[in-house]
């Protein structure tokens, strides 16, 4: 979730709830206000109606017939000669209307008057309007109201969040396409937040560190790698010297075979962790390209003494003049690898299976009877015994650089290594 909309949606639950919850509250306050002011007409009509009786001095012939007339005509009025015992109160009751058709609620008001000193029980009614259309119209107002809030709201909060935040993603931009070996390094901008301004000078400084150690470390590579190469080939040559020495013994002779071994191990090693190196301090190209079966074909060729040894049966199939986006020097590495690791691990007599197409390569083997462990397979200096455990890690690192990925599966007897190409 971004930030953005994870600070918003604090907001929009709580104006969610409170919009939601004014509906019926508009609805409650209103009917209340709306009954109040009913209670308040009905006790005048009351009050009219006694004065009115009063002030006119009927005699109790004419009151009777004035009240069951009021009575008869259902205007309003009740009157029941008599007093009441309970007091004064107000009430809602559903009964049917004639002119309506239907039933309809009545707000009805019932009390006590005195007309020429005779007590009368007097109940005054009114018709309550229907409340649905009071309800719709409330209804409607309140999610016009919250639909122009919310609209509105968002659409001033996108604005503003663009405009606050285009720095922030300016800035992200350029820290995607930076690279430590770039010849410019990264430069602060002024962005008038004093946030991103702070976040922008921190980040120059630390592309600067980093730039400048990484500089240091290829420079320290870069001289490891000559200062060593020079005693390994002066070793190499005294062994050799040795080796063609007419007084040697068995013993010496032996002493020196197992010399050599270690120190053409320590070449090897010295060789794999440079070329290590490079591939990391180095840069993909996404121009170049290669031809992977020419590759393949040179190097079983280079290798063909091997496999004659071992007795190897070796098949390559898949599509011809096919054309890889990848260094040719990377390529080298990759399959020189992949192809030396299944001839190393391999058995007396067993079988080389290389497949080549536009998107992929497939390098299997026999070998080892049992699966081998994939979190161990790619790393330094992870091998079986037969090797230094760098080759498999150095194509791990070819495929990291080439933006193509590296898998194993093994599929009894054979364990298969493939090579996806980004397409």
């Amino acid at each position: 979730m971004k930030l953005l909309h994870r600070t918003r949606r604090p907001f929009w639950i709580y104006a969610a709830v409170v919009m939601v919850l004014s509906v019926p509250a508009y609805y409650l306050v209103l009917e209340s206000q709306w009954l109040a002011d009913i209670d308040e007409d009905l006790v005048v009509q009351k009050e009219k109606l006694e004065h009115g009786l009063n002030e006119r001095q009927l005699t109790d012939v004419e009151l009777d017939s004035v009240i069951a007339r009021l009575n008869a005509l259902e205007v309003g009025f009740q009157l029941v000669e008599g007093e009441r015992s309970m007091a004064d109160h107000f009430s809602t009751v559903e009964r049917h209307d004639a002119f309506h058709g239907h039933a309809e609620p009545f707000r009805s008001y019932s009390s006590t008057i005195r007309v020429n000193s005779r007590p009368y029980s007097i109940t005054v009614s009114r018709v309550i309007e229907e409340t649905e259309e009071l309800i719709a119209g409330i209804a409607l107002i309140a999610c016009i109201t919250l639909l122009l809030l919310f609209g509105g709201v968002l659409l001033l909060d996108r604005l503003s969040a663009q405009r606050i935040w285009a720095p922030f993603h300016d800035m992200l931009s350029r820290l995607k396409h930076f690279q430590v070996d770039d010849v410019e390094p990264f430069r602060a901008a002024h962005t008038g937040v004093n946030e991103f301004n702070e976040l922008e000078l921190e980040l120059e400084q630390l592309t600067t560190r980093n730039m400048a150690m990484y500089a240091e470390q290829r420079r320290f590579t870069e001289n490891a790698a000559h200062e060593l190469r020079t005693p390994i080939a002066l070793l190499q040559g005294k062994l050799e010297r040795l080796f063609q020495s007419k007084d040697l013994t068995q013993e010496q002779a032996t002493l020196l075979e197992e010399a050599s071994h270690v120190l053409g191990r320590l070449h090897r090693s010295h060789e794999g962790l440079l070329l290590l190196a490079r591939l990391e301090n180095g840069a993909a190209s996404r121009t170049a390209t290669c031809d992977p079966n020419a590759i393949i074909n040179n190097l079983l060729a280079q290798a063909d003494d091997r496999i004659q040894e071992l007795g190897l049966i070796v098949r390559t199939d898949g599509v011809v003049n096919i054309t890889w986006r990848m260094l040719p020097a990377m390529a080298e590495i990759l399959l020189g690898n992949l192809v030396s690791n299944a001839i190393r691990h391999n058995q007396v007599g067993g079988r080389i299976t290389i497949s080549i197409s536009p998107t992929a390569c497939i390098v299997s083997n026999t070998g080892a009877s049992a699966p081998l462990d994939p979190d161990q397979l790619f790393k330094r200096f992870a091998g079986s015994g037969k090797g230094l455990g760098l080759g498999l890690a150095i194509a791990h690192r070819v495929c990291e650089r080439q933006a193509c990925s590296l898998t194993y599966a093994y599929e009894a007897p054979m364990h298969v290594f493939r090579v996806a190409l980004r397409t």
